[in-house]
């Protein structure tokens, strides 16, 4: 019983390690298939030789060849900047207005041309009582001299200081001048209602073309409900309609064209029999006014008023005048609003007109499936829409205006009192700053005067104390050199002066605002640009970066595509010069691109170059390069055999690209049978495992 136990124990573990051993092949056979499956797919290409007609491709950033800075020598404040990078400017063109306060460079080089000036005027003062003593021209000359520094000193007005006060006269003269035209509109304002006029005209037109509007967008709502529920469109409705409202629109014109003609007719029975009564008020006003003119009727109204407003009541014809101007004045006004009726009525029948050609077109141009229809429909009640909320913002500010209007002649009497007040104290003032700057202007002739004697005399006595002593023509040349630096610090004073006087700064270039440097309010710092503005004239440069193998395959003159730029018309490049590139470590070169066309600096652009064509011994498709941080490179498939078969690895391969052009690119590092990946299922990274489409053989 023991041995059958046994047996039965041996024959079950033979039985499960025969299993064991089948499962372990199985699973060993198709342990290729199992994996190749979970494999990225791979398709790949075989490195060919050939030719490559390749282009250079690159990108870089337009510069313009010549650039202009604006540069101040000295310390200026700047009140304003006038223009922003970007900007246009001519030749002429206002850049900045600067501040005409001193600066501090020009204080200081007048302070040390004083020094200077006092120092030598003491020395030579002082050499002169040595010699005085024993040379009684040389005492005349240093009186004479005292006197001259006395007159200079005690009348010295800078050309500042004229600067200064001219502009003050300059201000409150256009200070005057405003008051005065302020006052001329205001009177004029009071005189006429025309404001008043235009501004109720303006409301009652809004008015009825809003109205008009309404009307049209009803309509417009109307034949899409009729296009919604019937599929078609009444046109012979709205043409009905829209000939009714011009029918309507032509009956008022007649209208009121026919009381303008009544208008006209009543003016002229009344000159007619006011004639003599008037021709005397127009000769009484001449009297008065001798260039009343009656070619200027608004004039002519004016000094009408004015004459018998300002009349005597017990001048004799008074009455007869009086009466006679408010009859053919109230006919004239009149004829003006009904004038303006008729404008107005001529204006809704073109209106109307309109809408009937409007009206006919859509019933001509009625063809269509409903969509479209509906489509034009509704644009045209959009467009109306659109056209109604206009004029209703138009409508609130012109009424805005006429309620302006109407309160403002309340207020008319007592703005022209402030005004006439204002404008008595503002000619008061003009005379003070006049006779003010008379004053100064009389004192500077003075000091030059002067300056040109103590000039003279100084060089007078120069000569008087040069003589045959040794002592005193040592003297004399420490004059000399004293007078030579005071002459140096006077020209750099003047140049000083000229800068501060100008205060604004013209663009001596035309061209395109490259940057501003400056900020208003601020103080420009010397020597460093305030803007720079790019030559135009002078044209535009790019630089690209290549190979020096690239450099080789083109030459001057070459034109260029421009593949990424779509603002500007006829855009060119051609290679002007070929360089070596600073950053390149003698590997690389620079193509220099001239640009002509409608661009501008700062502007990024791609080019691309044609090479020549050349053959390669290693070529391989471009959907086959990869590039990193490390520089280009490809991924080509290894093998490796196995006892299982044989196993495809991705390995990555350096590789320089020597040449390219839209599908094939030229590469050195690789052999002439390698396999490039061109596709993968996945993404790849160098050593995966793949599985190829079909096996190299």
């Amino acid at each position: 019983m023991d041995v059958q136990e046994k047996s039965k124990k041996r024959e079950l573990i033979k039985t499960i390690a025969i299993i064991f051993l089948v499962i372990m092949l199985l699973l060993t056979f198709f342990s290729q298939t199992i994996m190749n499956h979970s494999l990225p797919e791979v398709a790949t290409q075989v490195v060919q030789s050939g030719t490559i007609n390749a282009k250079i491709r690159g990108s870089g950033t337009v510069a313009a060849n010549e650039s202009y800075e604006v540069v101040m020598e000295q310390t200026r404040e700047v009140r304003s900047v006038c223009v922003k990078a970007g900007d246009t400017v001519e030749e002429g063109t206002l850049l900045f207005v600067m501040g005409d306060m001193e600066s501090q460079e020009m204080k200081d080089a007048q302070n040390a041309l004083q020094e200077a000036e006092l120092a030598y005027q003491k020395q030579i003062l002082t050499f002169s009582k040595t010699y005085a003593e024993n040379d009684l021209k040389v005492k005349n000359l240093r009186l004479d001299l005292e006197k001259a520094i006395h007159d200079r000193d005690t009348n010295k007005v800078s050309d500042t200081e004229i600067s200064y006060a001219k502009g003050n006269l300059a201000s409150a003269k256009t200070q005057q001048s405003q008051l005065e035209l302020l006052l001329g509109e205001l009177k004029a304002a009071q005189e006429s209602s025309e404001e008043y006029t235009e501004a109720k005209s303006k409301v009652d037109e809004l008015n009825n073309k809003i109205k008009e509007l309404e009307t049209a967008a009803d309509g417009y709502r109307e034949q899409l409900g009729e296009l919604n529920t019937t599929g078609e469109v009444n046109h012979d409705k709205a043409i009905s309609t829209a000939q009714t409202a011009l029918d309507t629109a032509q009956s008022a014109l007649s209208a009121a064209q026919a009381e303008l003609n009544a208008a006209q007719t009543t003016l002229n029975t009344d000159y007619i029999a006011y004639r003599d009564t008037y021709n005397s008020l127009i000769a009484a006003v001449r009297g008065v006014y001798p260039d009343a003119s009656e070619s200027d009727r608004t004039q002519l109204k004016s000094y009408i008023e004015a004459f018998l407003a300002q009349t005597p009541e017990d001048t004799p014809g008074l009455t007869d005048w009086q009466n006679a101007y408010n009859v053919l004045k109230k006919d004239e006004e009149t004829i003006a609003t009904k004038q303006a009726a008729v404008s107005e009525k001529q204006a809704d029948v073109r209106a109307k007109q309109t809408a009937l050609q409007e009206a006919r077109a859509d019933a001509s141009n009625a063809d269509g499936t409903a969509d479209s229809k509906r489509q034009n429909i509704q644009n045209k009640l959009d467009k109306a829409q659109a056209d109604l909320s206009a004029a209703q913002s138009q409508l609130r500010d012109a009424q805005a205006r006429l309620d302006a209007a109407s309160s403002a002649n309340s207020q008319l009497k007592e703005q022209i009192k402030v005004y006439e007040s204002s404008k008595r104290e503002q000619d008061a003032a003009v005379t003070e700053l006049d006779e003010k700057l008379k004053e100064l202007e009389k004192k500077q002739e003075v000091y030059k005067a002067a300056v040109e004697t103590v000039d003279s005399k100084q060089r007078e006595l120069e000569e008087a104390l040069s003589g045959k002593d040794i002592s005193q023509q040592m003297d004399n040349l420490d004059l000399e050199s004293q007078r030579l630096k005071i002459e140096q610090q006077r020209e750099l004073v003047a140049k000083y002066q000229a800068d501060t006087t100008e205060t604004e700064i013209k663009s001596k270039v035309a061209g395109v605002v490259k940057s501003i440097n400056v900020t208003a309010g601020k103080d420009t710092k010397p020597g460093e640009a305030m803007a720079v503005i790019d030559v135009v004239d002078r044209g535009f440069t790019i630089k690209v970066s290549v190979t020096n193998e690239q450099a080789k395959q083109v030459k001057i003159g070459d034109a260029a595509d421009v593949s990424n730029y779509y603002w500007g018309n006829d855009i060119q490049a051609t290679l002007e010069a070929i360089t070596a590139d600073p950053e390149g470590g003698g590997q690389k070169r620079l193509l220099v691109f001239r640009i002509t066309g409608d661009i501008e600096a700062g502007t990024n652009i791609s080019l691309s170059i044609g090479q020549r064509s050349a053959n390669y011994d290693t070529i391989i498709p471009k959907s086959a390069l990869r590039e990193d941080t490390n520089g280009n490179f490809v991924l080509v498939v290894t093998s490796k055999s196995t006892p299982l078969g044989n196993r495809y690895t991705a390995t990555r391969a350096d590789v320089q690209v020597l040449a390219q052009d839209d599908n094939n690119a030229a590469v050195s590092g690789l052999a002439a049978n390698d396999y490039v990946i061109t596709t993968s299922s996945k993404p790849l990274d160098a050593g995966t495992q793949v599985r190829m489409v079909e096996n190299p053989s």
